[in-house]
């Protein structure tokens, strides 16, 4: 997370400098942190909404907290970018030294 953070500040700081390279290093960087931070946000909303099934309050329904809510938002977040297709640009970018398609959201 810190390398990415760090990588895109100074690639901000850089800005019309950056050269081809220095960009596809970058989003690497960036897709590999949003993989992990997104992998981890369903697997531990995940978690903690099987940790609280069965227990009074565990439906949001019912007015108690609502982590099926959590739950939900981070399942939402994450499926617009299938981690899959990152991972594979990821490695084909260290393996083989090729830069990912410029792909954008719809």
């Amino acid at each position: 997370m810190e390398r990415a953070t760090d990588a895109l500040a100074r690639g901000l700081h850089t800005e019309w400098s950056l050269t081809l390279e220095e960009r596809a290093d970058i989003s690497v960087l960036v897709s590999a942190a949003e993989t992990v931070t997104g992998r981890a946000a369903v697997h531990i909303t995940t978690r903690i909404l099987e940790l609280v099934d069965g227990t009074a309050g565990a439906d949001s329904r019912g007015g108690g907290p609502g982590f099926d809510r959590f739950w939900r938002n981070a399942r939402a977040l994450t499926a617009p970018t299938r981690a899959d297709h990152r991972l594979r640009d990821i490695g084909d970018h260290y393996l083989n030294g090729t830069h990912a398609r410029l792909t954008l959201l719809a």
